[in-house]
């Protein structure tokens, strides 16, 4: 089913497509049996949908689908479900499939789609549907293993078999053939090994070399400094503006009531023409009936007219003043730019999730192990039924949460004007001051590094040394060339540089991009370790620091064992058994007496790489090399693994806590699944044994009758 961002309007829309008329599982009793049925004339005479309020959202016969606004009323990229292939009619019966396969991933299937993924589903099958009609067939259902490997060998039909996404959207019939109106007569998944062909690389961003990388960040760190300590001025600005606009049009709606007509408006601005409109159609309008239009559409009064109707602002700030709004609005923008600019560089985020950063959660802090750890919250939550949402967090600096203050005062009072969008973050600070969109806020960031940085983007050899060694195949950029950036840069080059100079792990970094897999997370960092041998002075203080932190691990786990106190995992409980074997003779020995316990016996070991560990969780080590790097961290795995000390529970009950918060909302809000019920109980299972390694004390958690009715009774042999 579709997948909505916000819990509570999806629960909404949910209800209003089941509540139809006299039914009241609408999807289940009408529009699944349809689907299935495959009578096309019954289908196009129904609705694709409803509306929270009741109301169709078209008719199933239409065959563009305008209906993203409803599911995503702030999408930051529009798009629409079009059966038409290049404004032409597709033929019935593979249109109406197209239409049943759609409905039934929207509406009916168990499995989980956002808005994005169907369109993308959509456009690659329809390929497929022309290819089908000029070999002379008309269903879905012709689609066969052997079909598929003769277009791959003619090569010409317009399909594209080294595109991952061309199996993507393939799949997705065999993933929903249960229920379809037709037959799916390829039997599994496919994927482009089974076709002895190879997916295309996914297209490579360049990174920043480190000279204009370095010179940014210095620049847009001292900017943000600068701002930091006086934001509250800075806010100041905007509401200065805001009051400024809203003062200008009362001036403005008494000069229209006295002049009896609309002048020195930029007329090609829609909302100038729309106030223009709607004043034309009143009849004798009363002054507060032009004020009222007049906030209500906000049009745009041309600059050089506003003396007109008000003095100048002149506000003074940071050396320089501001006379009018577009001097306050070049301000404002400008440094909304760089700090945005610096967000993005210090977290690792995409354009698209600084565009959805929280409005009033935007950037949180909590202290861990006594330092500040500050947070970027964007507004994504994930809303899969059964399984837990996935928090669309980043972890920064505290200059980059400086910078989100900066933001924050900035756009602060542009949000207080649009109380409809007010859930958005940024806010245009130049005409009317709705939400911006996000291929806007991208121009902007882009335009201001362009800018600011145009005498430092002509490439030198240093940069050109490391364009080659984060691309080896880059060809784009020449000696002397200019450098072009984009601002997906700054998560590649985040990436690069944290995992080059061993400042991140890979399973972090995972972490901080909310990667599904790993390889994608090496794919951001690709050609990382290159880097390191190139710069081989600072890779050997980087090596030195990461060998001592090793050593310091592996000497507080020691001076545990020796001072008698609990350490779990695996290797903890082996030493616990072979200290009651064998006694306290020479148990932290090897040469020296006691040498284990000192920091140059461990520093020693790792050098000659005798030794080894990595941090799975905070307390929880590995020792293995061959251990898979993960961050989801599995506690059952860890608790009687071979390799892994357990120091303290502290992260073994967060997550005990985690699963039984989650435990309790999926039964309140009637989402629990086998799936989950067994997630919440593995958790919960291993955090307690974990503090029963430890001998600390607890309150088991008690488990609900929901849960336990869906968990298989074990014992063990």
């Amino acid at each position: 089913m579709i997948k909505i961002n916000n819990v509570e309007r999806f629960e909404s829309i949910k209800k209003a497509q089941n509540n139809v008329g006299t039914h009241t599982n609408y999807l289940a009793d009408v529009l699944t049996s349809v689907i299935a049925l495959g009578d096309w004339d019954v289908l196009e005479r129904m609705d694709i949908g409803f509306t929270t309020g009741g109301k169709s959202l078209g008719k199933i016969n239409n065959d563009t689908w305008n209906i993203q606004s409803f599911f995503e009323p702030n999408a930051s990229t529009k798009c629409t479900l079009s059966f038409t292939i290049s404004d032409n009619v597709l033929e019935r019966n593979l249109r109406n499939q197209l239409k049943a396969l759609i409905l039934k991933m929207l509406w009916v299937s168990p499995r989980d789609y956002s808005f994005a993924t169907c369109v993308k589903t959509l456009t690659q099958l329809k390929k497929f549907s022309i290819a089908l009609l000029d070999e002379g067939m008309n269903s879905f259902s012709d689609i066969t293993f052997e079909l598929l490997d003769e277009w791959i060998i003619a090569g010409d039909v317009g399909i594209d078999f080294n595109y991952q996404p061309t199996y993507s959207a393939l799949n997705k019939l065999v993933i929903e053939a249960e229920g379809l109106p037709f037959d799916v007569n390829i039997k599994r998944t496919l994927i482009a090994n089974e076709f002895n062909l190879t997916l295309k690389e996914p297209e490579q961003y360049a990174v920043i070399p480190q000279r204009i990388y370095y010179c940014a960040l210095n620049y847009a760190t001292e900017q943000v400094e600068r701002l930091y300590s006086i934001r509250d001025k800075i806010e100041s600005v905007s509401h200065s503006l805001v009051r400024f606009k809203d003062n200008l049009y009362q001036h403005y709606a008494e000069f229209v009531f006295k002049k009896g007509k609309a002048m020195y408006l930029h007329n090609g601005h829609k909302n100038s023409r729309i106030f223009k409109d709607e004043y034309q159609k009143l009849a004798s309008p009363s002054l507060e009936q032009i004020y009222d239009s007049i906030k209500a559409h906000r049009p745009i009064i041309r600059t050089e007219h506003i003396e007109k109707f008000l003095p100048p602002l002149n506000i003074t700030i940071l050396g320089q003043t501001l006379k009018n709004l577009d001097d306050v609005g070049n301000f404002l923008s400008n440094y909304s730019a760089c700090c945005s600019w610096l967000v993005m560089a210090l977290s690792g985020m995409r354009i698209d999730e600084l565009y959805h950063l929280h409005a009033s959660n935007g950037c949180t802090n909590e202290i861990i192990s006594g330092q500040k750890i500050f947070t970027f919250n964007a507004d994504l939550s994930k809303t899969t039924k059964g399984k837990q949402a996935k928090q669309d967090s980043f972890v920064t600096t505290e200059v980059g949460n400086k910078a989100y203050e900066v933001l924050n005062a900035i756009h602060r009072p542009l949000r207080q004007t649009q109380a409809s969008s007010n859930q958005l973050f940024f806010h245009r600070v130049k005409g009317e001051h709705s939400a911006t969109t996000k291929n806007t806020l991208g121009n902007n960031i882009r335009n201001w590094f362009e800018h600011t940085f145009t005498s430092e983007l002509e490439l030198t050899s240093d940069d050109m040394k490391d364009l080659q060694v984060s691309d080896p195949k880059q060809t784009e950029y020449k000696l002397g060339g200019t450098f072009s950036f984009t601002n997906h840069q700054l998560r590649r080059s985040f990436a690069y540089y944290l995992i080059g100079y061993e400042l991140l792990s890979f399973p972090q970094l995972k972490q901080q991009f909310s990667h599904v897999s790993l390889a994608m997370t090496r794919h951001y960092a690709k050609n990382a370790s290159k880097f390191q041998k190139l710069k081989k002075s600072t890779y050997k203080e980087v090596e030195d620091e990461r060998i001592t932190q090793k050593a310091k691990i592996y000497l507080d786990i020691y001076e545990r064992l020796a001072n008698k106190e609990r350490v779990a995992g695996g290797k903890g409980k082996a030493f616990a058994k072979k200290r009651v074997q064998e006694g306290e003779n020479n148990l932290f020995t090897e040469k020296r007496n006691n040498d284990m316990l000192t920091l140059a016996y461990w520093e020693h070991k790792l050098r000659k790489g005798e030794r080894h560990v990595h941090v799975v969780a905070p307390g929880i080590y590995c020792t293995s090399t061959n251990c898979s790097l993960r961050t989801q961290v599995n506690l059952l795995e860890c608790v009687d693994c071979d390799n892994d000390y357990i120091v303290d529970a502290v992260f073994a009950e967060a997550k005990r806590k985690e699963a039984e918060e989650n435990m309790h909302y999926d039964i309140l809000h009637d989402e629990l699944t086998p799936q989950s019920a067994s997630e919440c109980y593995i958790k919960i299972t291993a955090a307690e044994r974990i503090m029963d390694d430890l001998g600390l004390d607890y309150e088991p958690v008690i488990y609900p009758k929901e849960i336990t009715n869906m968990l298989i009774p074990y014992i063990g042999v």
